[in-house]
């Protein structure tokens, strides 16, 4: 992504560079010596923002002033930014330049369930994306809130939770001590007490119902956005000053280069505008793409369009999607 930046060298007025900076949100960046990254950060009032690191901002009584950043700042590059997530796009995009993954603390690595109806007893289990995406379900925004999809759906489809391998037989004393079984939340293959079709059938099931399949209405437990991770496509949804922000998203990655913006009451024509069909898939967006669709103060939402067999379809998805934000 080539990002929108525009650089106000400091000079020696600071008056007059902080004036060239537009009062609204956006992304900013501190930039010193030879342009190297000094700060990077999201804010709601870009000129405010700057000032109050180069100390020339108010410090609330009681707080600790922020670190002038004055004697070694020489630049601040600026971009402003129409929406929530437009402002998070474009943060995510300039901190992969100069940070890494694993240094970010305030990123958190999502969980996704697992569950491949083609093995001979499948069984839902936990884990990320390092084995690839076949058979994964998600995102959850960490691993005790996919477990807790993972029980909820054991209510639903007694899947075996063990890791064991065995023959089936009335008679196994591997199954005949499993709590489990005898508690029956387990449909208990090893002990023959469904067959090995039926229980494939039984996960086959459950995989439609994490893939987004009907069904999804005794299951509101689970996420709308939660759907197969692989080949799966996505619609980011976000209402910004200048219209509606459609994102397309690809297996995780948000297509920026096919973002279409327009009216909210011609949702239809920007729908139909709409392309997966990209090579501008540049990084995992998984980590901080979850982090906002968990935001309760999130102002978009998420849509699953393998869920939708042409445009119109989409288009009413994405009319019952913003539904909750007009009845605000």
């Amino acid at each position: 992504m080539k990002l929108p930046l525009t650089v106000v060298a400091l000079g020696e007025d600071l008056d007059r560079a902080l004036s060239a900076l537009p009062a609204a949100a956006g992304v900013g960046q501190i930039l010193g010596p030879e342009g190297r990254n000094l700060l990077i950060g999201r804010a709601s009032n870009l000129r405010r923002w700057a000032a109050s690191h180069l100390g020339a901002g108010r410090t609330p009584a009681g707080r600790r002033p922020r670190t002038n950043l004055r004697p070694v700042a020489t630049a601040v590059a600026h971009a402003v930014t129409a929406s929530a997530f437009g402002q998070r796009l474009v943060y995510e995009r300039l901190m992969a330049g100069h940070v890494p993954r694993s240094a970010r603390r305030d990123l958190k690595p999502p969980a996704f369930l697992h569950l491949d109806p083609n093995e001979r007893f499948p069984r839902v289990t936990v884990r990320g994306l390092e084995r690839g995406p076949a058979g994964s379900f998600g995102p959850f925004p960490g691993r005790k809130a996919a477990e807790r999809a993972r029980d909820a759906l054991h209510k639903l489809f007694p899947l075996r939770p063990c890791d064991y391998a065995f023959e089936p037989s009335p008679d196994l004393p591997l199954g005949l001590g499993c709590l489990y079984a005898q508690v029956r939340t387990c449909a208990a293959p090893c002990l023959s007490r469904v067959s090995e079709e039926a229980y494939r059938a039984l996960a086959t099931r459950a995989g439609s119902l994490l893939g987004g399949a009907a069904g999804r209405e005794e299951a509101d437990w689970l996420p709308p956005w939660v759907a197969a991770v692989a080949g799966s496509r996505g619609l980011v949804v976000a209402r910004g000053r200048t219209g509606l922000e459609l994102y397309p998203v690809s297996e995780g990655s948000v297509l920026e280069s096919a973002c279409v913006v327009g009216p909210e009451a011609d949702l239809a024509a920007s729908v139909a505008r709409l392309s997966w069909e990209t090579t501008d898939v540049t990084s995992d967006d998984w980590a901080w793409l979850c982090a906002w669709l968990h935001d309760p103060r999130g102002s978009g939402t998420y849509v699953v369009v393998s869920e939708v067999a042409d445009r119109a379809g989409l288009t009413a998805a994405v009319e019952r999607a913003l539904a909750p934000f007009r009845a605000r």
